[in-house]
């Protein structure tokens, strides 16, 4: 039995902890107050004061950059377009920077997307979803939006749907989109209804080839006989699958054999794709030499 004196200092020690760790508590589970310029802010904004503060903490060292006239400006401007406040909140969330744009280049950028006449509601969902689609300059917009449609069959609400899934396609190499799309085209005899809801066109064109080749060679994956029924659907995987899984599931749940055979044949098959890159260059320069 412990001496009265020792008990004591036992007992009033842990009075003390309990005491300290309870304020403790109350201290952490009590949420900071609002200071009142935030509560300004998102009674002139429109917005619900917990979700200011919650994009306020997501991002505290890209925002504490930007002055309230920058958010005011942009909320303004966009407005206009019937975005709501919640939405232009959700897309500075998703994309801080997009308050350096300005509004004189938010002007340019908005009206190159609407001369196409696209439907609003749905290009006020891609740019939520999308943010960096109001990064792009009038030039880039009116340059690379009739080459998609091209590819689409013009359908503009299949375009939005592509570049949802793949903004890349909008600020990307032109010749490398087009090398990716006329293979999914003309060599794995796609529609563009199959690949614009899938994130294939954000693959390389490496990958889309070596899975592909790779399922091929299973005889997993087969083209249409055109001569006998060109309208007979085919049994081959779905794209999403085939392009939206790690290396090991495509391996296992795709092509069904081990992770190590393909990563083995993809090996094999990018040391295959860099020997025709040689020998076309060879060709190229031989063609050069005889023609001087």
């Amino acid at each position: 039995m412990l001496p009265m004196r020792t008990f004591r200092t036992c007992y009033l020690c842990h009075c003390f902890k309990t005491f300290i760790f309870r304020n403790m508590t109350n201290a952490v589970s009590e949420p900071n107050p609002m200071s009142k310029q935030l509560y300004d802010m998102a009674k002139q904004l429109n917005v619900k004061n917990e979700a200011l503060v919650k994009v306020m903490n997501n991002h505290q060292d890209k925002l504490k950059s930007y002055n309230e006239s920058r958010w005011f400006e942009l909320f303004q401007y966009l407005s206009q377009y019937d975005f709501k406040s919640s939405d232009l909140l959700e897309i500075i969330d998703s994309y801080p920077d997009i308050l350096s744009v300005n509004r004189k280049d938010l002007h340019k950028c908005m009206n190159a997307w609407t001369n196409f006449r696209f439907d609003d509601k749905k290009l006020r969902q891609l740019i939520v979803l999308q943010p960096s689609c109001l990064l792009l300059d009038e030039k880039q917009i009116l340059s690379r939006i009739p080459k998609l449609l091209a590819f689409v069959g013009n359908k503009q609400n299949r375009l939005l749907e592509m570049i949802s899934y793949s903004p890349n396609v909008l600020f990307d190499n032109w010749k490398d989109l087009q090398s990716k799309l006329d293979y999914l085209l003309l060599n794995m005899e796609l529609g563009p209804t199959q690949f614009v809801t899938t994130s294939v066109m954000s693959s390389t064109l490496f990958e889309i080839k070596c899975r592909h080749d790779f399922l091929v060679k299973l005889g997993l994956y087969k083209n249409r006989d055109i001569k006998n029924n060109p309208n007979l659907l085919t049994n081959n995987p779905a794209l999403k699958k085939i392009i939206e899984t790690n290396d090991k599931q495509f391996a296992v749940k795709v092509a069904g054999v081990t992770a190590e055979e393909y990563f083995v044949f993809k090996r094999l098959f990018k040391k295959q794709l860099e020997k025709e890159d040689d020998d076309d260059n060879f060709d190229e320069n031989e063609y050069f030499i005889d023609d001087c």
